[in-house]
């Protein structure tokens, strides 16, 4: 059986942004978000009766949140699948960080304007979590955005050589030093001393954009899918930030 969610999570559609607080609803959009899956499949997940899931499944095709398709190998199975994109949720508000960036901001207000802007950034990403509301996928999915129509920009044509490119791209916009670290998983590590300095120790990975950036840009120029997680990051206490690179 999977969890009951106790909090209210966003997703996008082509009609705007449904934002879901059922227990019901959010363990079946939680569960479709893996894969696609059967009615018999969700009923045994969610551990309630049939009755009950049908109406969930119903409404979330109303909202446009699922879609329902007639299984290929066998018509009389009916089978379902994500058509939103997960954006957030709400979370109960995180202040310590927030109150922490904004005393940062005011130090290097008048000195540097790169580090203003890079301490802006900061202050507005745990903004959203001060107030009880979990950003991150929306702003790797906007980073995501950007690295596709960014990826025109790139010219090689081998994941290799593509990744030495965004190495040298992130290089130069003063997002640090990439180098690939090992092939097995396919791993990248970024050296950043200017994160090393601004960016408190929140527990938990902190780049959501670079994330989505370089995941885009590898999506958008080579034609098929990637995954990239960050494992390691100033924001967990290391000295440095390790994005892992899967193919689905």
């Amino acid at each position: 059986m999977g969890r009951l969610e106790n909090k209210t999570e966003f997703f996008y559609t082509e009609s705007g942004l449904v934002a879901v607080d059922s227990p019901v609803k959010l363990q079946i959009l939680n569960l479709l978000r893996e894969d696609s899956r059967s009615f018999d499949e969700i009923v045994k997940y969610t551990a309630k009766a049939k009755s009950t899931i049908s109406v969930h499944l119903n409404n979330l095709r109303t909202t446009e949140l699922v879609e329902e398709m007639v299984d290929p190998a066998d018509r009389r199975r009916k089978i379902y699948s994500l058509t939103s994109h997960y954006m957030g949720c709400s979370q109960k508000p995180v202040h310590e960080h927030y109150n922490s960036l904004l005393q940062k901001v005011a130090r290097n207000g008048k000195k540097d304007r790169f580090s203003f802007m890079e301490s802006v950034y900061h202050a507005l990403r745990f903004g959203f979590e001060a107030y009880g509301i979990d950003n991150v996928p929306i702003v790797k999915k906007i980073g995501c955005d950007i690295g596709v129509h960014l990826s025109s920009a790139f010219e090689s044509e081998t994941l290799e050589g593509l990744l030495e490119e965004i190495g040298y791209f992130l290089e130069s916009g003063g997002n640090g030093r990439l180098s690939m670290l090992k092939t097995e998983p396919l791993s990248l590590l970024i050296e950043d001393p200017f994160k090393a300095e601004s960016m408190p120790v929140i527990g938990k990975p902190f780049c959501a954009l670079s994330e989505g950036l370089i995941e885009g840009i590898l999506c958008g120029k080579l034609g098929r899918e990637f995954r990239v997680r960050e494992k390691e990051c100033y924001g967990t206490g290391h000295g440095h930030c390790i994005f892992e690179i899967t193919v689905p």
